[in-house]
């Protein structure tokens, strides 16, 4: 069983801060007691006297002399905005933006016209993702242009994780992922390196619970399985 980190963390900070009186700590001071925190990761929340902290995907808040944590999504009702998704939605565009476009499966609109990029998550074996493969000529069709990455559910040393890995060694990796989706044929191929490991890590840092899970270029977490044209809906509000 996975440990939530942060809650982890904030106990941490909430246990350091009993100790001093409850004195209001610094940003620096609060990201001083996270493994790997930067203050840059520690902002202003919009709830007064509180902090928002944030690693990856995850996101909580503090009261500024560490006593208190409040885990769940913050609304501004007035602006009609969920203010926790919109800072995961913003760490999500730099993670995502880290990725070596080299290690995606990419199918791009024919017409060479992109109007939209999303990425994609995807497990060679999970139906809903091997529908969604069905549909992607209508998708890139429409100007949307796709980025696949692996996140086989079922983890490391399994069926999943091996085809995953055998179809990005291929040698034409579009036409293998499609032949593994669509008519179960899995290639033979093998080769030193292979991204499965890194794009399952950050799978699970961007907060994939289920395949396809598929994010805007904006960061947005848009769902699961979609049709084309509600896929074109959301990707065009």
């Amino acid at each position: 069983m996975k440990l939530n980190w942060l809650t982890l963390a904030l106990g941490l900070v909430a246990g350091v801060a009993a100790a001093q009186d409850r004195v209001e700590l610094s940003r620096e001071q609060l990201a001083a007691e996270f493994p790997g925190v930067d203050p840059s990761d520690v902002l202003e929340a919009a709830l007064p006297g509180m902090y928002e902290v944030a690693i990856g995907s995850s996101v909580a808040y503090v009261t500024k002399d560490g006593r208190y944590v409040l885990q769940g999504d913050l609304y501004d009702l007035d602006e009609n905005a969920n203010l926790t998704e919109d800072r995961r939605a913003r760490a999500r565009v730099d993670m995502l933006a880290g990725v070596d476009p080299e290690t995606m499966i990419v199918f791009k609109p024919e017409n060479g016209e992109t109007r939209h990029t999303i990425t994609i998550f995807t497990d060679i074996d999970c139906g809903y993702c091997r529908q969604f493969h069905r549909e992607i000529s209508q998708v890139t069709s429409q100007g949307v242009e796709v980025h696949y990455l692996s996140f086989p559910r079922t983890g490391p040393d399994t069926d999943s994780w091996y085809k995953a890995e055998m179809v990005w060694c291929a040698e034409d990796r579009n036409t293998a992922l499609t032949e593994a989706k669509l008519g179960g044929r899995v290639p033979e191929d093998e080769c030193p390196a292979n991204p499965v490991d890194s794009h399952y890590n950050l799978g699970n840092l961007v907060g994939v619970r289920g395949t396809p899970a598929v994010f805007s270029a904006d960061g947005r977490e848009l769902g699961g399985y979609l049709t084309p044209d509600q896929l074109m809906e959301l990707l065009d509000q």
